[in-house]
């Protein structure tokens, strides 16, 4: 079984509650946003690395990890990734630019690092995992892929088998296509901590074809899970945070 999380954004008590449903899980992996939003953006950084989650880079790590040098000299910080951040944070509703803000403050330089690092596609056991949907770098940090969107047959541009994404913090799964939902913000009118489990047979089992991967084949093999956490933990905690607005704890009680 592997398990596959998004959009955490700094939800430590969310996270917790997720880990204990996932224990003996071959592998996990996270379709980014670890940060944003949230009280406790360390901690979530440091459980996923204690855990050897493997994590793509999403908007707000992106940015958050970044903001610090938008205006800087730093030679590290191309001119193309200094107007990108740019561009990200000022798309950004005011609440959410806000705890942007705090979140770059007050992240360690190990995290800092740790979320400048992470790659922006994974393409492991069959599956080819991006935040946003695949294609140049923006593409893959900040575009949404909703059911809409998604055809029948293998997305345009992948190595593997299955795409995962995060980004709308909204669960799907498709033929060739899944978004496990956020574990830390959910917006599908569920509060409680969304993610997935995969049964990696199409890797396993050279016999089924990629014409078998049927809406009956997917519900064999992904599930799609909620679990409770403490939000009103949560919530206080945010609340306690003057920068961050009060609203981005209100929300997490309506899975809005």
């Amino acid at each position: 079984m592997l398990a596959i999380l998004s959009d955490i954004h700094g939800n430590l008590e969310a996270l917790q509650a997720v880990f204990c449903q996932v224990e003996g899980a071959e592998g996990i992996y996270c379709a980014g946003d670890i940060v944003g939003y949230g009280p406790n953006p360390n901690e979530c950084c440091e459980l996923m690395r204690e855990r050897g989650v493997k994590c793509v880079q999403g908007n707000h790590d992106f940015v958050c990890a970044n903001l610090n040098r938008i205006d800087s000299e730093d030679e590290g910080f191309s001119e193309e990734d200094r107007a990108l951040c740019r561009r990200l944070f000022g798309q950004k509703n005011v609440a959410a630019k806000a705890a942007s803000v705090w979140t770059s403050k007050v992240l360690t330089e190990e995290n800092r690092r740790f979320l400048r690092e992470l790659p922006l596609e994974i393409n492991e056991r069959g599956l080819t995992i991006v935040h946003g949907k695949p294609g140049a770098k923006e593409d893959m940090l900040n575009e949404y892929m909703l059911r809409g969107h998604v055809q029948q047959g293998a997305p345009k541009g992948i190595k593997g088998r299955i795409l995962v994404v995060g980004h709308s913090h909204i669960p799907m799964r498709t033929p060739r296509v899944i978004n496990p939902g956020s574990v830390g913000q959910p917006r599908d009118r569920n509060w409680q901590a969304s993610f997935a489990t995969l049964m990696d047979a199409w890797c396993k089992f050279s016999y089924i074809s990629d014409e078998d991967l049927s809406f009956r084949m997917v519900n064999q093999l992904v599930q799609c899970h909620r679990v409770p956490y403490d939000v009103r933990r949560t919530i206080e905690k945010i609340k306690r945070i003057r920068e961050v607005p009060a609203s981005l704890g209100d929300r997490l009680t309506v899975g809005l």
